[in-house]
């Protein structure tokens, strides 16, 4: 740890004000990188925090929820399997929370209340703009969890042309599509998946929003890609471990620009920084730390 950062942290506990609290809870929570990555920037910046890592079942959900309010805690992400069923024992939603169906991200506003955001979808779009504006694109999103409707969200909010969601369970696809689509100009629309796709050269995005093949580098979809003659192609994992999927292996094979988890992970909890301390996070230092977390 820095000297000036141990020492500031000393004096908050001598003199106050105390050190900020944060935590991930989600149940598995045991290889998710965020309190390292957190952790790094918060040093980073000289602000005296402190990161904890908590499992939590979903029958201890609502008293984890009233304990994180009860210590005071400055904010909070959420990680699965909670994201959509914590937004009942918040205090508020932003409007992507309340689009998306989904919090990753609690935020202790001035007045005290614990509002719930989605930082998800929003460190998404900022990986894929990065490269070239959504607006007009033509997307594909395989999943309906609570990743996918963040990454739904956002893309439609910025303009995305159409949407198309494929997911094994269709009602999950339309429970989406029933509730973003009246309040969006995309156009949205549902596919049936089996495990199996294939990737038409119609589509100028193609986002992988399962969680198939984290933490397991054999894991993946048997998936055919249509050759694409002109235009853009851009192929999105929201896995982060391991960086380079065998999705984004088989993208990369077709010709695909492709943007890893660690893009959508870095930027969420850049923006989720942002909102609970007011200060820019080093998007470099965050992933740095991730890349540095993924070789222990």
């Amino acid at each position: 740890m820095d000297k000036n950062y141990e020492l500031l942290c000393r004096k908050a506990v001598m003199h106050g004000p105390l050190e900020s609290l944060f935590c991930c809870v989600g149940d598995p929570v045991v290889g998710n990188p965020t309190q390292l990555m957190m952790e790094a920037t918060f040093q980073s910046m000289l602000f005296p925090a402190r990161y904890l890592t908590c499992t939590v079942s979903k029958d201890n959900l609502a008293s984890a929820i009233e304990g994180i309010k009860a210590l005071g805690f400055t904010g909070a992400n959420v990680t699965a399997p909670h994201k959509v069923e914590v937004i009942q024992y918040l205090d508020g939603l932003t409007d992507s929370a309340r689009l998306s169906g989904a919090v990753n991200c609690i935020i202790k506003d001035e007045s005290g209340k614990y509002i719930g955001d989605n930082t998800d979808g929003k460190g998404f779009h900022t990986s894929i703009d990065n490269i070239t504006p959504v607006e007009g694109m033509n997307v594909l999103v395989i999943g309906a969890g609570g990743a996918a409707r963040a990454i739904i969200t956002e893309l439609a909010l910025h303009g995305a042309s159409k949407i198309t969601i494929a997911n094994r369970t269709t009602q999950k696809a339309r429970q989406i599509i029933d509730s973003l689509g009246p309040q969006v100009k995309s156009t949205l629309k549902s596919i049936p998946f089996d495990g199996t796709l294939t990737i038409g050269a119609e589509y100028d995005l193609i986002v992988q929003a399962t969680s198939v093949g984290l933490f397991d580098p054999a894991g993946g979809f048997e998936i055919t890609w249509e050759p694409k003659t002109s235009g853009v192609r851009i192929a999105a994992d929201v896995v982060f471990n391991p960086v380079d999927t065998n999705f984004l292996k088989g993208a990369r094979n077709a010709g695909a620009t492709v943007v890893d988890g660690l893009g959508m992970l870095v930027y969420q909890g850049a923006i989720a920084v942002q909102e609970w301390t007011g200060k820019d996070a080093d998007c470099e230092i965050m992933r740095k730390a991730l890349e540095e977390a993924f070789t222990i």
